[in-house]
């Protein structure tokens, strides 16, 4: 009578209790076994309490059974096993030898949820660290798929962002084990992906592909795109506690993904030029002097190409500032269809352009490119109704030959482009004298021919 009364007492516990022999066979477990672990006494009585623990936290296991043996209580020891289904839940021991049974008699809470509370608080704030440190999105996303392999099988793991249109959705980042590596992708040809972005109704979609799961990138404005993992077990997939932690999960990174963006958009209002979108000053100068650091260690040569436009101001005075800035825009694109891809173009301000040539050992990169540059600007500029013919006036300066650090040599470039601007000047005079003593005349159309030809 008094065992039946024990074991219907602790029938009635919820959390499990067991004993094991101290090789640790299973002589028995109570209702709340099964009900945490999902095997019943049948299924474990005689089996090794070993075969149940998590492999990752077989060894602490070991060592804490060891000392247990040994007469230590122990107290609030924990670890993972695998559900009967599969899943991993996290209890907490407290456990202790009884000599007059020969037997371990242990206690073990289900801890599983405040583990998961406990593992997505970690994520969250992970997260938005990563959204503060990382360089950009893809350093972000790196950061977000590590995070997320922390709390769910990740290993087959994606973002997908929408284009400008919202028409396609780009992989910005995707590992997956397999190698399978799908471009983008429409929503139209995905049925589950625009019941997930909600651009069709359950019905229309059906279910979701065997082993997927995703979350929809809400923001206020609609979705961005979707976090999708992929189960390498079809079988066995994700459940409906994983697609509750995905979607949470991903209005975070959501957020961090906005966030990112803003910072990155402010970062390109701060180094960039409004009109031209090129490199502005500072963050031109900022370039300069590393590169000047770099080629002083490497015991190497840069040069600097300063131009300006000879005709500008007399476009400006005549025709308006509106015209001034188009003109100045088609300069910046010829320019940069001009310049190699590892020269690096800026606007100073006003008509004034500079070009950074790295690695230019005794200056030919930049006297081919000066070169280039002059036929570049052979062929007029037509803005909007106008064709405007100007001529760039090329200054340059090496390092170290004519300066040791970036204003040294933009002064040195600078001198040398007002010093070709001044000799071209000065070729024009006698020219415009001999018209003079001629006696012919210039009419107010024809002082406009340099830089201004009509379009018909």
């Amino acid at each position: 009578m008094r065992g039946f009364v024990s074991e219907n007492f602790l029938d009635l516990l919820l959390d499990a209790v067991c004993a094991v022999t101290p090789s640790g066979d299973f002589v028995f477990v109570n209702a709340a076994f099964e009900r945490i672990f999902g095997y019943g006494t049948q299924e474990v009585v005689g089996r090794n309490m070993m075969e149940f623990v998590h492999p990752h936290d077989r060894a602490p296991t070991l060592e804490a059974a060891r000392r247990v043996m040994q007469g230590h209580l122990q107290l609030h020891f924990e670890n993972r096993y695998i559900r009967k289904d599969g899943g991993v839940v996290h209890v907490r021991w407290t456990a202790q030898w009884v000599e007059s049974a020969g037997l371990r008699v242990a206690v073990a809470h289900d801890i599983t949820e405040l583990h998961q509370s406990r593992a997505l608080q970690a994520a969250l704030y992970a997260i938005s660290e990563a959204a503060h440190t990382a360089q950009d999105l893809f350093s972000l996303f790196e950061s977000v798929h590590g995070i997320v392999g922390t709390l769910l099988d990740a290993r087959n793991f994606a973002v997908l962002l929408f284009d400008d249109a919202k028409q396609l959705l780009h992989p910005a980042y995707q590992v997956d084990v397999m190698g399978r590596a799908p471009g983008p992708v429409s929503p139209a040809d995905a049925p589950w992906l625009a019941r997930l972005l909600g651009q069709a109704s359950a019905e229309e979609a059906g279910d979701s592909p065997p082993g997927l799961l995703a979350a929809a990138l809400p923001t206020q404005d609609g979705p961005i795109g979707a976090l999708v993992l992929r189960s390498e077990d079809p079988e066995k997939g994700y459940g409906a506690a994983d697609a509750e932690l995905l979607h949470f999960i991903a209005s975070q990174v959501a957020t961090a993904i906005e966030r990112k963006r803003l910072h990155v958009g402010l970062q390109t209002l701060a180094q960039r030029d409004q009109l031209t979108q090129l490199l502005n000053r500072r963050s031109f100068v900022e370039r300069l002097s590393a590169a000047v650091r770099a080629a002083q260690e490497r015991d190497s040569e840069l040069s600097l190409l300063f131009l300006d436009l000879d005709e500008f101001k007399r476009v400006n005075d005549s025709m308006g500032h509106a015209m001034g800035d188009r003109l100045l825009q088609s300069v910046a694109d010829r320019l940069g269809a001009t310049v190699r891809s590892a020269d690096v173009l800026a606007r100073l301000g006003g008509d004034e352009f500079v070009v950074l040539l790295e690695q230019d050992i005794g200056g030919r990169g930049a006297y081919l490119l000066s070169s280039r540059i002059e036929q570049a600007f052979i062929q007029p500029f037509v803005v909007g109704d106008a064709t405007l013919v100007v001529r760039p006036s090329i200054g340059a300066a090496r390092f170290p030959a004519d300066g040791r650090d970036a204003e040294e040599l933009l002064g040195h470039a600078d001198a040398a482009m007002y010093g070709v601007k001044r000799q071209r000047a000065a070729s024009r005079e006698p020219a415009a004298r001999e018209q003079g003593r001629l006696g012919q005349s210039t009419p107010a159309s024809a002082a406009a021919e340099p830089f201004y030809r009509s379009a018909d």
